[in-house]
């Protein structure tokens, strides 16, 4: 491997947003990448690098905007990560070298069709599901989100420092009990439900070391997860309250129902399925937001809930990637409506989301779109032994009180 290649390899796992790219992509974009030398006092123009993403691996320059200050970004900066001209740049935006640099040049070409292949809806590629609007939307939010004009919602820093310390071999209750101290609001959620009665043991619990003992350190990590994704279906919009609320509504039930279905299977985790079924939708939060920043206009309300539905799966993607989330819940989020969708190998996640959303579907008598249940390949693995649907719907009518409890734990 020749010096530049092992440059610019080495350097892609760190720049956004190739470090969201499975690793064969991220080495299919290096092969293709190049490093660029400047001296001091070039000029490159946003209107030269039209097709391609350019990062700063050496040195300092300016970034100049019409009608605002310099910005000076310098070499190993968190600013350098990321692209310096986004896809369509202002007229006029351009770059004054200020010492000897040395650049990253990537074909954005290409970039954007590895996106649009990773994101796979019923077997096709996500834009050929796609409206054109639908599409010019979905890239608007990607190159929002890449400039850094969009932010993606993030975990409070309490939840990340949670999930880090339950994943490290020599953790202990102490630590993790600290940690949840640090917020209150989260201390008395995981209390109500330590002492609620799914969970509830033989005695009342008042400190949050016994919720933790109680509960253990998966459960708790993935219940601080849960409530903290709970809390980011929110905005202050009237007409988009409306969805978020609708949406939010539908994950608590998805989430309530596979927590129950979690308990009376051994291969799965409760907690964890119920964290799946809050995450299955939670590409809407990021959409809602960017109509809710650029004041994006509907005639009517259903069009805001196509729009939704067409795009949540593949911001979705997005969204998880950023929270680093392990690979089970993007399955999820990728496939939480493909109903003959075959998984292969053991019961995951994806299959009791399936199963889950039949369900509600079932109880609501929404069943137009919905296969005989009895042929959903999920369906056979989660009953293997009861291939009849009347079985499945009598054990999730006998959970109705456990949904119900556990729907009134997770409302906001």
């Amino acid at each position: 491997m020749s010096e530049n290649n092992f440059v610019i390899d080495e350097r892609i796992y760190q720049l956004s947003p190739f470090k969201d790219l499975p690793s064969g992509d991220r080495i299919k974009m290096a092969k293709r990448g190049a490093r660029i030398y400047k001296e001091m006092g070039d000029t490159l123009y946003a209107s030269d690098f039209q097709g391609q993403l350019i990062y700063l691996l050496e040195g300092k320059v300016d970034v100049c905007h019409q009608y605002v200050n310099p910005q000076l970004i310098k070499a190993n900066t968190r600013e350098s990560l990321k692209p310096l001209f986004r896809e369509k740049e202002e007229v006029g935006m351009h770059l004054i070298v200020q010492s000897s640099c040395v650049f990253l040049v990537f074909d954005r070409s290409l970039f954007n069709r590895l996106i649009e292949q990773e994101v796979i809806v019923d077997e096709r590629p996500l834009s050929q599901t796609m409206s054109h609007v639908e599409s010019s939307i979905y890239n608007e939010i990607m190159q929002a989100v890449e400039s850094g004009t969009l932010q993606l919602p993030s975990l409070p820093e309490i939840a990340l420092r949670i999930r880090k310390a339950v994943e490290q071999s020599d953790v202990d209750v102490e630590q993790i009990s600290r940690l949840v101290e640090l917020d209150p609001a989260l201390s008395a959620r995981l209390m109500k439900v330590a002492n609620s009665p799914v969970t509830r043991g033989s005695s009342p619990i008042r400190s949050i070391r016994d919720v933790v003992l109680r509960m253990g350190l998966k459960m708790t990590r993935s219940l601080v997860l849960s409530f903290s994704a709970a809390q980011l279906f929110k905005t202050q919009h009237p007409v988009l309250k409306k969805q978020m609320k609708k949406f939010y509504a539908h994950s608590i039930e998805i989430a309530s129902i596979c927590y129950s279905l979690g308990t009376r299977v051994d291969s799965l985790e409760a907690d964890e399925l119920m964290l799946a079924g809050l995450v299955h939708d939670i590409g809407v939060i990021p959409i809602i937001a960017y109509i809710e920043k650029t004041g994006l206009e509907f005639t009517h309300e259903s069009e805001i809930t196509s729009l939704i539905n067409s795009l949540k799966v593949a911001v979705g993607v997005m969204l998880v990637k950023s929270w680093d989330l392990p690979k089970e819940m993007l399955n999820v989020v990728m496939h939480a409506e493909h109903w003959m969708r075959d998984s292969g190998g053991d019961l995951c996640a994806e299959d009791v989301i399936i199963i889950a959303q039949i369900y509600d579907c079932l109880r609501r008598k929404q069943v137009a779109h919905l296969p005989d249940i009895s042929t959903v390949p999920a369906f056979k693995k989660i009953f293997p032994d009861k291939q009849n649907p009347e079985f499945a719907m009598q054990v999730l009518d006998q959970a109705k009180d456990e949904i119900n409890a556990m729907k009134a734990l997770l409302g906001i």
